[in-house]
């Protein structure tokens, strides 16, 4: 034990001297590039105050010993000997490697940078060595600055801002809203900009936080407006949403106020007011109004041509207004006509019945289908809308004439026997008369006349009528009707030219009429193009239009409309223009002009209105201290919704089975069609873009509303006052007018004022009138074929319309199949089953022969000798094999028995007379040819011999198979 002692106590001895006789001959030394004044060496770094360690240290951080063995080379540490005693020191180093000295500067564990309360450190530091004693190194210094880190989010120095400005201006700035950042450094203290959140306002905020409208604000229209904003520091940070709430303040005017923006119709509803809220503000003190007039004007140029009144076709229309059915279309839609197949229609809808005349094109009017010449009285009318040049405001410079009309020479000569053309501002219309006695030659008589009017180049839709009558030689011997009004003779703006007659000439042979240009028949080309569009241009021969039929063409289903009259005080005044779009109101006294506005609306008596705008236009003049001020325009408009669509429904028989010879005759192809006219519940509002969100409330609100009437009431509604105005029966493949053709009750559509147009493809028939009389002339159409034998199926659909094609029936399609051999019967089977039935059989034969005519007796009784031998024969046929017959019905009684066709017995029927029972199936019997033909030859129908056929012939049971009780015969029922 002692010398276990004694042997540790010399070994830690040992140890101790040697170490202490250890070399550390040189101190570390701190290196760095960068020296201050004082020849210390400096390391600079840089750190974000939310970081535990200095990672850009410029030089490097190390320190080097030149001592070679023993711990005395390696580093072992840094010391911090030097810095502000006031504060703590944040920081402490640590070597990372002892070889080389590197060592990193890091942040003490649990201690936090902040950049606002200190922004620099600067301390020294020395390095020690692993020696024994440990040498110091040289002093160096450490400067470390910290780096700022966006903590805070920018604070508005508001917690909500309010501003109140006035409507009607544009402001440069109306507010400036701050915000401020908690932040010390420049970087993340500065406000890098502001941002409106709420979208779609009329406001700007800058980056100074200066706000600003973008557009004119009107108090009618908002009176304040709540918008968020936020600002964001150039850290990038956002601050919390601020309101700002700015109030539109309402500058007093003079005008009209409690004006709706829209007033919504709906078809069907009567008188809609316009203004019933509508009061006159006066800001002016002073002045106290002598009298105030205000015009109201219904804006309907854009609707149709000027209002809403197309809902039917011009030729529809002319025959509701009792139009003279002589009247001639020279402008039918195609396909009714091929001379107009080339020319532009607008909107590219043919059912428009709106052709346009580009100046280049024109057509002719063939001769056979309106003969060229004139009587001493004529009408002609058309609906004209002319495109406006900028040569008639030239000075000096030729105007051209545009034809809207003209018969000229086709050959040789461009003489123009009469014409209707555009001249500049003039409407001319142009008759040479020819004469026919050489006195006549010798007369000067008048040739043209001129009607100088500005409606012809305003680029709008008016209706012209010209009416001559050239048997009265006095000053209305030539009318011109402007939208239905008479144009009076003012000698400012008529005048009527004279000149000498037409000559007659052997060069001429044929003339020619355009309508959209002249054709000049030396130079055979045309020439004088009209620019413009064309409508309803017709012409009535040997007569005049009515008075009463022009106003009718151009009476507007919509206007304004005004039920107080009685209700006006002494001093006030209201008057209409002839078609009820302007109304004027006169009066001293404000409240009594207020009350007679509040009773003025709109009305639209169509069942089926053309939805869409009617802008209203309010004018107002009021006479103030002798002075007349005029107060700013009110503009608003009727929205018309959509109606409810009616539906045409058509029904019938579908397949129409008939034998060949019927078809020869003639079928009844439509005889048990229906159409019926409904409605449905359902409305569609117009959307409009610039509704704002009560709008789209509103309007939510009402189709919940409507379509919470619609489960309460039935989906259809029977209409009575559904028009057609075509019908289309279409071929299927296209008819083959060589042998098959449809024909139409002509006397009868001629006396309901239809017309009608048949080509290989069908037929179509035209003009509005009551569903009830299209289906009595569908009912008529009859379909021939000449060569039945050839057809076995041939397919008619039937499509219907009303309103100019704006509702269409569904297409109903009917297949007529031709049937080449009658069906042959098993009659004995039927024989059988009759055996205890005499008294009915004894009725069936008395029906039978009931039906047959005295021809066909006849007829029978010429071969009575050769049947009587026929019929012997074929009995002793029938007893032999009667037995075998009866064996194998025992057997089959309850079966249904099909007899081969090829099977069956022949029988010459042609003298042959078998009673049946009539209980049983109807039966058709095979007769001659000739005895046949005798049947349909005596019937009382006038048309294919219904009465016999539809018992017999026709029979839906004629083309069934047998059945059971047609297999047993009966001698008893047999007749001789």
């Amino acid at each position: 034990m002692a010398k276990g002692l004694f042997i540790a106590f010399v070994a830690v001895f040992i140890g101790t001297v040697w170490c202490m006789s250890e070399p550390n001959y040189f101190d570390p030394v701190i290196e760095s590039d960068v020296v201050n004044d004082r020849g210390k060496p400096e390391f600079h770094a840089i750190i974000n105050e939310n970081e535990n360690k200095v990672s850009r240290i410029r030089p490097a951080l190390k320190a080097t010993d030149r001592d070679e063995v023993g711990g005395a080379k390696f580093i072992c540490g840094y010391d911090i000997v030097k810095h502000k005693k006031k504060l703590e020191m944040p920081f402490v180093i640590q070597v990372t490697n002892r070889t080389t000295g590197e060592a990193e500067i890091r942040v003490k564990e649990g201690f936090k940078l902040n950049y606002e309360k200190r922004k620099h450190y600067r301390f020294s530091i020395v390095a020690n060595d692993c020696g024994m004693p440990r040498r110091i190194s040289n002093p160096a210094v450490v400067m470390i600055k910290v780096k700022d880190v966006d903590k805070f989010a920018p604070n508005f120095e508001n917690a909500s801002y309010y501003i109140t400005i006035e409507e009607g201006k544009l402001y440069d700035k109306f507010l400036t809203i701050r915000a401020v950042d908690e932040d010390k450094s420049q970087t993340f203290r500065d406000i890098c900009g502001y941002n409106i959140l709420t979208p779609n306002v009329p406001f700007e905020i800058d980056a100074d936080g200066n706000i600003r409208n973008t557009k004119i604000l009107e108090y009618s229209r908002h009176r304040n407006f709540i918008m968020k904003v936020v600002a964001k520091d150039c850290g990038g940070k956002t601050s919390k949403p601020v309101s700002v709430n700015i109030f539109i303040k309402e500058i007093c005017r003079n005008g009209w106020q409690g004006i709706s923006d829209k007033t919504t119709y709906f078809a069907g509803s009567g008188r809609q007011k316009v203004a019933e809220n509508a009061r006159l503000r006066m800001c002016d003190p002073t002045c106290t109004p002598d009298n105030v007039s205000v015009k109201m004007t219904l804006a309907t140029k854009h609707i149709g041509k000027g209002c809403d009144r197309d809902t039917f076709s011009i030729t529809s229309q002319r025959k509701i207004c009792g139009a003279s059915g002589e009247s001639v279309d020279l402008l039918p839609p195609p396909p009714l006509a091929d001379w107009t197949q080339n020319l532009q229609t607008d909107d590219g809808h043919e059912s428009d019945q709106v052709f346009f005349f580009n100046g280049e094109n024109a057509a002719i009017v063939p001769e056979n289908y309106f003969n060229h010449t004139l009587d001493q009285q004529f009408t002609i009318s058309t609906w004209m809308k002319h495109d406006f040049s900028d040569d008639y405001d030239t000075p000096h410079k030729k105007v051209e004439k545009e034809h809207i009309l003209c018969m000229s020479d086709g050959e040789e000569m461009n003489r123009h026997h009469y014409a209707v053309f555009v001249h500049g501002e003039k409407l001319v219309l142009l008759l040479r008369r020819e004469p026919t006695t050489e006195a006549e030659m010798e007369i000067f008589k008048p040739a043209e006349w001129r009607w100088h009017i500005p409606q012809i180049n305003d680029a709008e839709w008016h209706h012209y009528v010209i009416s001559v009558d050239l048997k009265n030689a006095d000053q209305n011997s030539v009318k011109l009707y402007i939208d239905g009004k008479l144009l009076l003779q003012d000698k400012t703006v008529f005048e009527e030219i004279d000149d000498w007659p037409l000559h007659k000439s052997s060069k001429v042979h044929y003339t020619k009429l355009s309508v959209g240009a002249c054709w000049q028949g030396g130079k055979s080309r045309f020439e004088h193009y009209f620019k413009g569009y064309l409508a309803g241009l017709s012409v009535l021969k040997a007569k005049r239009e009515s008075d009463r039929v022009i106003r009718c063409l151009n009476n507007c289903k919509e206007s304004l409309d005004f039920h107080a009259v009685g209700e006006m005080q002494t001093g006030s005044s209201v008057s209409f223009n002839n078609e009820m779009t302007e109304f004027n109101i006169s009066g001293k006294d404000v409240a009594e002009v207020e009350k007679l506005l509040h009773e003025v609306a709109y009305v639209n008596v169509r069942s089926f209105p053309t939805p869409g705008r009617r802008k209203l236009l309010l004018q107002t003049q009021l006479k103030c201290n002798g002075e007349t001020v005029t107060l700013p325009e009110v503009q608003t408009y009727v929205m018309v919704q959509e109606p409810p669509k009616p539906i045409i429904t058509i029904t019938g028989s579908k397949n129409l089975t008939k034998l060949v010879f019927e078809f020869e005759r003639g079928l009844l192809v439509f005889e048990d069609i229906k159409i019926e006219a409904s409605k449905t519940s359902e409305t569609r509002e117009e959307e409009e873009e610039d509704e704002e969100d009560e709008d789209k409330a509103a309007r939510l609100a009402l189709k919940v509303s409507k379509a919470m009437l619609a489960q309460e009431t039935s989906l259809k509604e029977p209409r009575t006052d559904i028009l057609l105005d075509s019908c289309k029966i279409e071929a299927d493949p296209p008819l083959n007018l060589f042998y098959e053709h449809l024909s139409l009750p002509t006397h009868i559509m001629g006396n309901l004022g239809l017309e009608w147009s048949e080509t290989n493809d069908g037929v179509v028939i035209t003009n509005a009138d009551t569903i009830d009389r299209y289906i009595s002339v569908l009912k008529k159409i009859h379909y021939y074929h000449n060569e039945p034998s050839i057809l076995n199926s041939r397919s008619l659909a039937l499509k219907c319309s009303s309103e100019n094609q704006r509702f269409i029936s569904n297409m109903f399609i009917t297949k007529l199949v031709a049937v080449h051999k009658e069906p042959e019967y098993n009659n004995a089977a039927n024989v059988q089953s009759n055996v205890h039935d005499q008294p009915v059989e004894h009725d069936a034969m008395q029906r039978l022969s009931s039906k047959i005519t005295p021809d066909v007796v006849a007829s029978t009784s010429n071969f009575g000798m050769a049947a009587i031998i026929v019929v012997c024969i074929g009995f002793l046929l029938f007893m032999i094999i009667l037995g075998v017959i009866r064996i194998r019905a025992v057997h089959r009684r309850t079966q249904v028995v099909q007899v081969d066709e090829k099977q069956e017995m022949e029988w010459d029927n042609s003298a042959l007379n078998i009673t049946v029972n009539p209980m049983e199936q109807e039966q058709v019997f095979e007769y001659e040819d000739n005895v046949q033909q005798a049947l349909r030859d005596d019937t009382d129908s006038e048309d294919d011999g219904s009465d016999f056929h539809d018992e017999i012939d026709s029979s839906d049971e004629e083309v069934r198979p047998p059945g059971k009780d047609q297999l047993e015969w009966d001698d008893s029922t047999l007749s001789f």
